[in-house]
């Protein structure tokens, strides 16, 4: 059963007391605690209300503690010693005891830093679940809070109060087509062959549907998918070309020698890649996360495309180091 405590008895005026205890007067207390006077001198007259005794003897100066007002204090000081080392607790608390964490990421990340985020952090959980999907489905697993955590590109979630974002890197979509497609990367000659798009029900196809619609292109659309590795083999196989980005080309490493991989020259654009999760929900690890995340894919998961097409390398933007969000270039 809990105790209600009478109006006055709370952790302010505790830490108030203490103050003017330690102090020997109102005033000394009032501006260690960046407060006015007359509002300690309240907070100390509801706290001998709520105790029903005198705390203070204040016929001497400095002012003295009663007996009553002794007992308090020593009790005071160890709920507020309690309380702080609770929160200190709460703040740096060892993520290994958290009984399951869930990450929702697109497939082209799951496929490739989700197995090597686990390995590197394995004991920030007893359990461990990667959910591969689309951006909008990833958000609502958040929202409803079966996910703990989401790896996103898109900025559906930076208008909802109560979460926290971590910038990990900025990739350049690219153009992608068969090897035997001999004739110069412009729009003038593209834009007279099929394309293969990506699915509108996914945040990369919409972000490239958007851009499309800025360089005012009327692309002849056949065939689109949801899957990465659907949509480079169907480039490959001489359906089209399209648009992609460097993680997703990651998903087909042994289609790379089928395929003719050119930067956009222009209307060249990014996406972002960040990390969200529910605010202070999990102290430290998101960041944590985030910067594991970033070094993976700086150290282990991009460098595998640069013998083939080491232009990539200079478009990506690490965001740990960047001081904006670099989502479109002119």
């Amino acid at each position: 059963m809990v105790m209600e405590l009478s109006a006055g008895f709370d952790l302010k005026a505790l830490r108030a007391f203490v103050q003017v205890a330690e102090s020997g007067g109102m005033t000394a207390a009032a501006s260690r605690l960046g407060m006015t006077q007359s509002s300690v001198s309240q907070l100390i007259a509801n706290l001998e209300t709520a105790v029903g005794s005198t705390l203070f003897d204040r016929a001497v100066r400095p002012i003295a503690l009663t007996g009553i007002g002794t007992i308090l204090y020593d009790q005071s000081r160890s709920i507020l010693g309690q309380v702080s080392d609770t929160f200190d607790m709460i703040r740096e608390r060892d993520h290994r005891q958290l009984p399951s964490l869930t990450i929702a990421m697109s497939d082209s990340l799951a496929n490739t830093v989700g197995p090597l985020l686990v390995k590197q952090q394995l004991d920030a959980t007893r359990r461990w679940r990667i959910w591969a999907g689309i951006n909008p489905a990833n958000h609502a697993e958040l929202l409803s809070h079966s996910a703990d955590i989401v790896i996103t590109t898109s900025h559906e979630l930076d208008i909802i109060e109560g979460l926290e974002s971590h910038r990990i890197m900025a990739e350049p979509f690219v153009l992608v087509m068969p090897a035997s497609y001999t004739e110069p990367a412009t729009w003038e000659n593209l834009s007279s062959k099929p394309f293969v798009r990506y699915s509108l029900r996914s945040t990369i196809g919409q972000q490239i549907e958007q851009q499309i619609r800025r360089l005012r292109l009327n692309l002849p659309v056949e065939v689109e998918f949801d899957s990465v590795v659907g949509q480079l083999q169907a480039v490959t196989d001489g359906l089209g070309w399209s648009i992609t980005t460097p993680l997703c080309l990651l998903q087909s490493l042994p289609f790379l020698d089928k395929l003719r991989i050119e930067p956009i020259k222009r209307g060249e654009f990014y996406r972002t890649i960040k990390m969200v999760s529910r605010q202070d929900d999990l102290g430290t690890l998101p960041k944590t996360l985030a910067d594991t995340t970033r070094e993976i894919l700086k150290q282990e998961c991009l460098p595998k495309l640069y013998p083939t097409l080491p232009w990539i390398e200079e478009r990506i933007e690490w965001l740990a180091d960047a001081p904006e969000a670099l989502d479109e270039k002119a």
